[in-house]
Formats: structure tokens, C-alpha cells, sequence
């Protein structure tokens, strides 16, 4: 990497890799700046035994950075591409009613649309057909015929997928110059295709850019940003030189996920002080995108969710008005076959090993020990072929928040699970619909089901856009308020939860924000990306649907409510007795017994989190009601404690009575050496005896209770 570059691109996802390609092309000196590696063909890691092994980020730099961060489980990719190597392919419009509410001036599906298709023409998206080489898998078939027994045939679609489906096994270059085969049907496509079948970002967009020079640095992470008024200066660690380097340049795109771009901001606004001026709405705006998983067991036929793409089909959901209503698709998923064994244990077990756990380490912990047992273990695929699993997405509230604490700094992500809840049990009881009509049975994803945490693979908000920073940390170019030529390019900018896999959004959003901009850096107002006069539009399966008037059916699913029922027991007598009163024996009639229920579905509960859910021991996290009402345990009697922190000294006041007073509120300190079978630490018994040379009592001076219990003692008297 140089010192300098008229543009810094940070990541290589959907937002950063169209970034670098455009920049690159308008002739401008690029450099990008991505944490993950750079996976050559057949490099991604493929140790079942070992999770440590090339998977996760906190252990050597692996493909996945999975971060249980307060309320919400986030999942992102970090490698050369982003997560194009994780997704599942998958590319749908926000639907021209999504974009009526939270988007700023200038956005709406026709504006969109231009973009959608250059996106479209770049990635080569295609959905799959019978007349592809290897045909329909079964799971496609089972899910077409599940729609039609529940009578959703009019919303179900196949959506276009970011994947080769030419002749598998057989190299050809692609419009790029780059070679590739044909999807083989295997199911890895979320952990890395290791045959080049997907159409990731390092085989299109970021291919191109390089071709017209940009400069990548791969595994190098970016720490912070300073603002001199003319350029930025980036500090990111060198993870391979393991050093920590500089460079500069007038405009800098942040693309590296919502989480990371939005955390990237927030310690440089809070932590070092370097971008002050930031939104006050930094962080604000966060959304899971309706993020559910769940699993159905034991279907009538084989699924086989290892056969042909991660996802396949989609259902549309749409049933409400203004606040009530539900909007969602539901797609159902793939996973390799070596773990198969693990998700067919998670449903077995899921009811039976996990009772206990409460927190997220046993949770975590009852998981890795499934995982050692069943993964590529031998003689279970045969088994485990009736296993399916399910994937939905749709319009949350958004009203989530990313923070730093304020002492440690550690990210925290706030969301309101209870304000989401309608949504998340109408998705609920939409995949036990579908699983029945399956012939199985549902399964829960267990962080879900036990601790109330959803799993975020779709991470948008955090930086949104608007038209003020009243109301948004950037405009609707992207450029952040109040900081010329920096610019927020991911998810971390859409202000609202598409609904769909959104990717697609990101990438469409980012071509039509990059535009503007290198017009600007140019100064030429006509630039425009050299493949926007080959591209030609391309039909949305899901804006092709049918809605029907007053929306879809509702599941057929029981809902989640809440049932109140009181007993009330009396006498019935005569007349009104007297406030505060009951009427004398003499004067009772016959007793009396009364019983009510009140049964409050799901539109009206409170989405209020409970205080004293959150308080009780055992929980972990007070996210709405789980499994019936959680009675918190009466506490124990506990001895007093301060914290190790020094009491505020006052004027006059000796520096040994302060230390004594520390003594005094620090309970046990006896005079004696030992202290209940235990020594008292070295540093303890030295300060004790200097207190008792300084004031006479190891305990330093007297207090009013040892006072009076000297008083009270019959050695006093003597």
C-alpha cells in the first residue's frame, strides 16, 4: 500500500467492492483496505472437526465473525469479497411501498431500478429452472408442493440467484476474463464456494477494479480516522507485517458491514475524539432486517437440504395495516452435508440437553459439544435427510441502537426484541405451518428458543440516511454531515429494513451514491459506469406476486398470548355495607365464587421489557416473556460491599484515617492473622499493623458501634 491515494475504500463487501470498481474506473488512484484474506479457489476452510481451524475471525482471522453482542447474535464475513462468500445468493428489490416511509428525498423503486439492473448485469443473476444441467432439486419441489397444500401458491417465486448454473466441473471465463464452473448442487454456499460456482464480488466487481489498478491491501484492519479540514488520515494494523501503518487520501468510503462502519464511527466521534462532529444519530436506526431461523425434523420426504443452492424458493407474507402490519418473506435453506448430523442433534436434543441452559456460554458450550459428536461423523446423512431448514426476513421496526459503554468502550447493540415479538411469532407460527405442510415438525433455533436471541446475518442501519443531521448521520449521497469526502457506502446507511435479502438494496444503492460522487471528485457531471448501456431490465420475482385484497391468509399456527384468569370468593348479602367494612357474620348470605379469564393476544401485549425479568437470576437477558412467567428468586442476605474505589478525601483529613476508613467499610478485617482458615494477604496485614502504630487498634480509630459494644461488654467494667 502508498502513503497516499486520491480515494481510500475500507472493506470489500456489496458497498466497497462497487466503490473500488467505479473509482478505479473514473481513473482515480484507489486503494482498498479489507481485514479478511483473499481465498484462492478450493482455500476455504473445510476442517470439520476443528471450528477453530480457518472459521472464525476471533480465532487466526477466519472467514466468520460471529459476535454475541448484548441482545442480538451478529454474524458477518470478513474475507476479500466480503460476505458475497457467505450469502445466499440471493437478489430482490425492495418492493415500491418499502421505500414510502424512513428513506430521504429522491429514493423510490423507479429511481432504484436503473441501478438494480446495472447490479443485476454485473453479478449475471439468474433463478433456477428445470432446464438447467442439473435440473430441480428435491427441496424445490417439496416447497412448491408445501405452498400449494397451504394455499400460497400465488406467493411463491423462485429468486434470482448470484450463481453459475452452466455445465458443472467444466471451466469457462466469465464476461470479466475470469474463470469459473458450474454450481454442483453442493450446498456450501455459505461457507465458501471452494469451485468458483458463486458469482462472489472478487470474480466481477473487485476483478475489474484491479484490472484498472487499484491497490488492495488484504488483512489489514482500519483502527481509526483523523480530519485535518483538507484530507483523512487512516490508521489501520497491518496484520501480516503486524504493524500499524498509515495513509491519506481527500475521500474515504467506509463499506466495512453496519456493525463495523457504524463501531468504526462511534470510537472515533467517543472514543478518540478525532471525528467530534458526528450525528448525535450515530447509532440509532439499527435493524436485524426480521431475522428468524428454524428447523423442521422428521419430514414425510427426503428434503435433502445439502442438494443444489443454499436457497431456492421464497413465500411471500404480507397481511395488515400502518403499525400491525407484517411483512416478510420465507425462503427455505441449505447447509452442507457433514452437518447434517449437527442440525438433525439440535432438534433431537434441542428440547431435552438445553433445558438447562440459560445463559449464551451454555447455550454456546451445548453446541460445541453436538458439534464435536455429530459433525462428518459417519453413518448419520442417510438419517438426516428429512431435515429442512428455514430462513425468513422481513420489516422490523428498526429501532435498534449500536453504542459503546461508556468506561470500557465495549460495543453494545441494543434491540427491542418485545417491540418486535408480533412480528418474529407471526414468522414463528408461518414456519410451523410450512413444516406441517412438510410433514414434520418445527424446531427452534436454540438461541431463540432458550434465551430470546436472535440470530442477524442482515445487519442495516446505524449510519442512515436522511435529510438533516437532525435525523440521520448522512445524506442521501452517502456523505457523511459535517465531513466532506467521507462517505458511508453499506448497510450501516439504509434507513429502514428492506424486507428481502439485502444485498441486492446495498449494491444498488452504493451504484447510484458512487455515481454521484465521482461526478464530484471529476468535476464531470455526465460520468457514468461504462456497463450501464449493457444492461437491461430484469424482472423482480417478488414485485410479480399476487396480494390479495386485505392481504394474505393468516397461519393457521396457534399466536403467542397471554391468558389471566382470577378467582374472586365472597358473600352475597343484602343492602350496601359501609365503606372499608364487612357486613357482620350474622348478616352474610351464602358464599359466593366467581372466575374470570382475560385472554390478550399478541397485538396487545406491552412491548415494554420487564425490569424485574431482567433482574432475575438465571435469565441472562429480559427480553419479554419465555415459556410462562420467570419468578425471579428471593436474594440472599449479602454483607456489605464498596467498590475498589478510593473515598473522596477531605480537606484536613490525615491519609491514614482515610486508609482506616477503607478498612472499617471492607468487611471481614479482624485483628488476627487468620481469618475463617484463611491468611490474610501480605498487604493487608502490613497496612493493619500500620494502622495500629498510627491509631492503636488494627481496625484503625474506634466506631460509634464498636463503641457501644464496648460499652456493653463485661470486660469494660472490670
Amino acid at each position: 500500500m502508498l502513503d497516499s491515494y486520491d480515494a481510500v475504500v475500507v472493506g470489500s463487501g456489496f458497498g466497497g467492492a462497487v466503490a473500488a470498481c467505479r473509482l478505479a474506473q473514473a481513473g482515480l488512484a484507489v486503494g482498498v483496505l479489507e481485514r479478511g484474506r483473499r481465498y484462492a479457489r478450493g482455500g476455504f476452510p473445510r476442517d470439520w472437526h476443528d471450528p477453530l481451524n480457518g472459521w472464525v475471525w476471533q480465532h487466526g482471522q477466519g472467514l466468520f465473525d460471529v459476535r454475541p453482542v448484548n441482545e442480538v447474535t451478529v454474524v458477518q464475513g470478513a474475507a476479500y469479497g466480503g460476505g458475497s462468500h457467505l450469502y445466499a445468493n440471493v437478489h430482490l428489490r425492495v418492493p415500491s411501498d418499502g421505500f414510502r416511509t424512513g428513506w430521504p428525498a429522491g429514493y423510490s423503486r423507479a429511481a432504484l431500478d436503473p441501478y438494480y439492473d446495472l447490479v443485476a448485469y454485473m453479478l449475471d443473476i439468474t433463478p433456477i429452472r428445470e432446464d438447467q444441467p442439473l435440473g430441480l432439486p428435491p427441496k424445490t419441489r417439496l416447497m412448491r408442493e408445501a405452498a400449494d397444500r397451504l394455499g400460497r401458491s400465488a406467493q411463491f417465486c423462485y429468486p434470482n440467484l448470484a450463481v453459475s448454473f452452466k455445465e458443472p466441473r467444466q471451466e469457462h471465463l466469465n464476461k470479466f476474463g475470469v474463470a469459473q464452473e458450474g454450481c454442483r448442487h453442493c450446498g456450501e454456499c455459505d461457507i465458501g464456494c471452494n469451485y468458483r460456482a458463486k458469482n462472489t464480488l472478487d470474480l466481477n466487481y473487485l476483478a475489474v477494479a484491479e484490472q484498472r489498478g487499484a491497490d488492495v491491501g488484504t488483512q489489514c484492519e482500519v483502527l481509526r480516522l483523523d480530519y485535518d479540514g483538507d484530507s483523512y488520515e487512516i490508521r489501520y494494523r497491518d496484520h501480516v507485517a503486524r504493524q500499524d501503518r498509515r495513509v491519506r487520501a481527500p475521500a474515504v468510503f467506509l463499506c466495512a458491514g453496519a456493525v463495523n462502519s457504524t463501531e468504526l464511527l462511534l470510537r472515533c466521534r467517543d472514543q478518540y475524539r478525532s471525528l467530534p462532529a458526528v450525528s448525535n444519530r450515530l447509532g440509532h436506526g439499527y435493524s436485524a432486517n426480521g431475522d428468524f431461523l428454524a428447523f423442521a425434523m422428521d419430514t414425510e420426504s427426503p428434503f435433502e437440504p445439502w442438494d443444489g443452492p443454499t436457497i431456492t424458493t421464497g413465500i411471500v407474507y404480507d397481511r395488515g395495516a400502518g403499525e400491525d402490519r407484517k411483512w416478510f418473506i420465507f425462503q427455505e435453506g441449505g447447509f452442507p452435508r457433514e452437518i447434517a448430523g449437527l442440525v438433525q442433534a439440535l432438534g433431537h436434543r434441542g428440547g431435552q440437553a438445553m433445558d438447562s441452559a440459560r445463559v449464551w456460554e451454555d447455550v454456546a458450550r451445548e453446541i460445541r459439544e453436538l458439534a464435536e459428536k455429530r459433525i462428518a461423523s459417519e453413518g448419520v446423512v442417510a438419517a438426516d435427510a428429512d431435515s429442512a431448514v428455514f430462513l425468513v426476513m422481513g420489516r422490523d421496526r428498526a429501532d435498534g441502537r449500536v453504542e459503546l459503554m461508556p468506561v470500557t468502550h465495549d460495543l453494545r447493540v441494543t434491540w427491542d426484541v418485545p417491540g418486535n415479538l408480533p412480528l418474529y411469532d407471526t414468522e414463528e407460527r408461518f414456519c410451523a405451518d410450512v413444516a406441517e405442510a412438510l410433514g414434520g415438525r418445527l424446531t427452534l433455533n436454540p438461541l431463540w428458543q432458550r434465551l430470546r436471541l436472535p440470530v442477524a446475518v442482515h445487519n442495516l442501519g446505524g449510519a442512515t440516511m436522511a435529510d438533516d443531521p437532525a435525523h440521520g448521520v448522512v445524506d442521501g449521497g452517502g456523505e457523511v454531515f459535517g465531513y466532506p469526502g467521507l462517505h458511508v457506502l453499506d448497510g450501516a446507511a439504509l434507513p429502514a429494513a428492506t424486507g428481502v435479502n439485502p444485498s441486492h438494496t446495498i449494491a444498488a444503492v452504493a451504484e447510484r451514491n458512487i455515481e454521484a460522487a465521482i461526478r464530484k471528485l471529476t468535476s464531470d457531471p455526465t460520468w457514468r459506469a461504462p456497463e450501464r448501456e449493457l444492461a437491461t431490465p430484469v424482472t423482480d420475482p417478488v414485485s410479480a406476486l399476487v396480494i390479495p385484497t386485505g392481504g394474505t391468509a393468516p397461519p393457521s399456527s396457534p399466536a403467542v398470548g397471554l391468558r389471566f384468569t382470577e378467582t374472586m370468593r365472597g358473600y352475597v348479602t343484602r343492602g350496601t355495607p359501609a365503606v372499608g367494612r364487612l357486613p357482620r357474620r350474622r348478616g352474610r348470605g351464602p358464599p359466593c365464587r366467581y372466575r374470570g379469564a382475560v385472554h390478550v393476544d399478541h397485538r396487545h401485549l406491552v412491548p415494554r421489557r420487564l425490569p424485574h425479568l431482567r433482574a432475575a437470576p438465571g435469565r441472562g437477558r429480559g427480553n419479554g416473556v419465555r415459556r410462562g412467567i420467570h419468578r425471579p428468586r428471593r436474594r440472599r442476605r449479602q454483607q456489605r460491599c464498596v467498590p475498589p474505589l478510593q473515598p473522596r478525601r477531605r480537606p484536613g483529613r490525615p491519609p491514614d484515617a482515610v486508609l482506616a476508613a477503607v478498612l472499617r467499610r471492607r468487611r471481614p478485617a479482624l485483628p488476627s492473622r487468620r481469618v475463617q482458615g484463611r491468611t490474610r494477604p501480605r498487604h493487608v496485614r502490613r497496612l493493619a499493623r500500620h494502622l495500629h502504630a498510627v491509631h492503636g487498634h488494627p481496625r484503625g480509630p474506634p466506631t460509634r458501634r464498636r463503641r457501644a459494644r464496648h460499652r456493653r461488654s463485661p470486660h469494660s467494667r472490670a
